[in-house]
């Protein structure tokens, strides 16, 4: 199968999307289809001869590229346009970070009210809002004959919310995870990395995200200083950008400066996976998050809550804890207490392999796959009817 696939950035080391994107068109290329990916940016060239990378024009405005890609794709020969956030008129559209206007609602909320008001003051973001409200628009309700790929079903019911997409028009497909690369470690890779970081008698809790107050840090802080107080062996990596001022005033403020630890953005999550006790990410959103997915597979318990779709495919007090709201200090502090005793994590653990198991990236290719098959069935009978008709 011909199969086109755009995507903002085609990056084997960027972000979660990034990452995801490079291993399902890899994927892909060796299970036998010729793949063309359009993408704004790419560091570095495939590693497949049986895919073909096309660099579009990057342009400030999300409207302009999107008009490119649109354009390019018209240019193509493929059975199947699947599009990661850049185009209008593929034949599939997955929204990997959910319905993008919720998001912002979310991210609003995570705000203080003085960050909230001057926010929705800046002329900057309405206008960014705006081209982000008519892109979306385009793809859901201007391409109405299109499939869409949810990766939870909180994303198909706010992209029902907002833009009216049918449950027909929708193929709910969960995140898969790489079990080859993000496995429980060897009890002697454990204790080298634990070495490595300085945490062997630590309880470590791990976070790691890239917009850290949309994935609730704020109040991680908050409850781990008071988890703290009850069990003074705790210790908090941070993985992702580098700590902001109000980060660092937050954790001088309450005292626990010297116990959370900020690596910054790394190439290789592995080893700090391997290092922790718990993976914890008490987000206000995320449609449906692979570092939840890739913490299970390494044998790791995880604290998250509803509004991550991943929450969906976990179950509270089996694969770790969901709590409601991030906001719930008190129920964050209890999570990570409960957390911190060896033999519950013990437990856990096993219930999380075992849905990563489930959970894997081959499964979620698979499914995948079934959808191109479908949308090439779809294109195969209309030119049937079509050709009956002008027969």
């Amino acid at each position: 199968m011909k199969i086109a696939i755009a995507v903002e950035r085609f990056d084997q080391h960027g972000g979660g999307l990034e990452q995801w994107t490079w291993s399902l068109v890899h994927t892909l290329a060796e299970r036998g289809h010729r793949l063309t990916v359009l993408a704004f940016r790419a560091p570095a060239q495939p590693a497949s001869p049986a895919i073909t990378l096309l660099l579009m024009p990057w342009h400030p405005s999300r409207l302009v590229r999107t008009r490119t890609a649109d354009a390019m794709i018209t240019s193509l020969d493929a059975d199947v346009v699947h599009d990661l956030g850049v185009a209008s008129s593929a034949d599939v559209t997955q929204p990997q970070a959910g319905c993008r206007i919720a998001n912002q609602v979310h991210e609003l909320e995570s705000l203080t009210p003085l960050q909230r008001f001057f926010a929705r003051m800046r002329p900057r973001r309405r206008r960014w809002l705006n081209e982000l409200r008519q892109f979306e628009q385009s793809l859901y309700i201007g391409n109405s004959s299109s499939l869409v790929i949810a990766v939870s079903q909180m994303v198909a019911t706010d992209l029902n919310h907002w833009y009216g997409v049918a449950a027909e028009r929708i193929r709910l497909i969960p995140n898969g995870v790489d079990t080859a690369r993000f496995q429980s470690p060897s009890a002697d890779e454990r204790s080298n990395y634990r070495r490595q970081f300085q945490v062997s008698d630590k309880t470590v809790f791990l976070f790691a995200a890239h917009n850290p107050r949309l994935k609730g840090l704020p109040f991680l802080f908050q409850a781990f200083a008071r988890a703290k107080a009850c069990r003074p062996d705790l210790k908090l990596m941070i993985l992702g950008k580098a700590p902001s001022k109000e980060s660092l005033r937050t954790v001088r403020k309450l005292q626990i400066e010297n116990d959370v630890l900020f690596p910054g953005f790394v190439a290789d999550s592995v080893p700090y996976f391997a290092a922790a006790d718990t993976f914890v990410l008490p987000t206000w959103h995320d449609a449906c998050s692979l570092t939840v997915l890739e913490a299970c597979a390494c044998g790791l318990p995880v604290i998250t809550t509803r509004r991550n779709g991943a929450s969906e495919l976990l179950l509270s007090g089996r694969e770790g804890r969901i709590l409601d709201r991030p906001s719930n200090v008190d129920d964050l502090t209890a999570a990570l207490i409960e957390l911190s005793n060896p033999e519950v994590r013990a437990q856990m653990a096993g219930h999380a392999r075992q849905l990563a198991a489930h959970h894997n990236f081959q499964t979620n290719v698979d499914a995948i796959e079934r959808v191109y098959l479908e949308l090439q069935e779809r294109k195969h009978n209309a030119r049937r009817i079509s050709s009956r008709a002008t027969s």
